[in-house]
């Protein structure tokens, strides 16, 4: 697929019946969709779903779609397995034995919410707690995220709602709201997802070196981002850098493949800092116009030498030099970050700011190949 022209004119759409919803196939129905797979998917990528007798029997992914251009992870890919399964919940489910037991029956939904209201009504309304006692929210799951609100204020009467209550708070926000205070915006590696015909537009170019930061793009697929447009990045020629304890597809073929101790790798950060501007690497331009207090920065982070995050690391301070070093040269560099920034530390922010920094004194904000910043729609600011 490196070559995307050449892919999309040898799709055959009329085999794949382009501007058609459903049609049938080899006795059976094919239903052209998007899909949010469980558990909490970020994406909605374009699917072929075939049933027959109303029973789902495989999935394929859809080539006409131009989010993820027929590529799926596993997930979607065993949704027949999951949708089938005999032990897959559909039912509102009551304990029919003792709490440990795993004793269930059926029931159904009017009585599964005339139990939830009886509740409400013994255990908080006629004890005085008040509504305000209870707080409803939910973690991961973009489909059902004007639901829940709807729930808590048309049912429960509480105004204690909200999809970042407990895991929101270390999943995604430190990442979002550290990067919207520095930055104004979220960035995201341009994989050229923001052009209409995607990689074969003469305006996008690939990045030169991508670090890929505590994250496994092509299993996880978080926070709307394919895996599969950086793997066609690398593809054109696209250098690689992983940070991660664990060996991954990306380490396998990483220029450097640096092993932190597990919540160590904000030092790294700092002294790819450290050496990037006592070596002068940095884009001069662009710290002139849009970076504010360098040489504050400059000065706090000369106490971070390689030296210091290799005593902590374990990293070599040559592997940290030379892939700071990398990133820095590299004419289009671009960092692909993961849930790790918001979860693995308790220096999480710090770490957010620091990665914020290193893109900026490289100059790779909003350049082709490096970073795009998401800009929400309606003008909604992210922080």
């Amino acid at each position: 697929m490196a070559d995307y022209r050449e892919f999309l004119d040898g799709i055959d759409r009329k085999a794949y019946h382009e501007g058609e919803v459903t049609w049938e196939e080899d006795g059976m129905t094919v239903t052209r969709t998007y899909n949010y797979s469980a558990p909490g998917c970020h994406d909605s990528c374009g699917v072929l779903l075939y049933t027959k007798d109303g029973k789902l029997q495989k999935v394929e992914g859809d080539p006409l779609d131009p989010y993820a251009n027929g590529k799926l992870c596993m997930r979607c890919l065993d949704l027949e397995e999951m949708v089938n399964h005999p032990q897959r919940l559909k039912y509102p489910m009551k304990r029919a034995g003792e709490r440990g037991e795993n004793k269930w029956e059926r029931i159904s939904w009017d009585e599964a919410l005339d139990i939830i209201e009886k509740y409400i009504k013994e255990e908080i309304d006629d004890k005085g707690l008040g509504r305000e006692s209870i707080l409803v929210g939910h973690g991961t799951g973009r489909n059902i995220n004007w639901q829940v609100p709807f729930i808590a204020g048309a049912c429960f009467r509480t105004a204690n709602v909200g999809g970042i209550y407990f895991s929101g708070w270390w999943c995604y926000m430190p990442r979002v709201c550290g990067a919207a205070g520095p930055l104004g915006d979220y960035p995201i590696v341009d994989a050229s997802e923001t052009l209409p015909d995607r990689y074969a537009n003469d305006e996008w170019v690939r990045p030169d070196v991508l670090v890929v930061w505590g994250n496994e793009p092509l299993k996880s697929n978080g926070d709307g981002y394919l895996g599969h447009w950086l793997n066609m990045c690398v593809q054109l020629g696209t250098q690689i850098i992983s940070i991660d304890p664990v060996l991954t597809w990306w380490g396998a073929r990483a220029e450097y493949w640096l092993r932190p101790h597990p919540g160590t790798d904000c030092c790294i950060a700092l002294a790819w800092l450290n050496v990037i501007m006592n070596e002068d690497l940095i884009d001069h331009e662009f710290v002139e116009y849009w970076c504010a207090y360098y040489d504050e920065l400059k000065e706090h982070v000369q106490q971070f030498t390689p030296e210091w995050a290799s005593s902590i690391t374990s990293v070599p301070v040559e592997d940290i030099i030379g892939s700071a070093r990398m990133y820095a040269n590299a004419d289009k560099g671009a960092i692909q970050w993961g849930l790790v920034f918001d979860a693995g530390t308790s220096s999480s922010m710090h770490w957010v700011e620091a990665v914020c920094d290193l893109m900026a004194i490289c100059g790779n904000i909003e350049k082709p190949g490096t970073h795009v910043l998401v800009h929400n729609a309606f003008d909604i600011n992210a922080g």
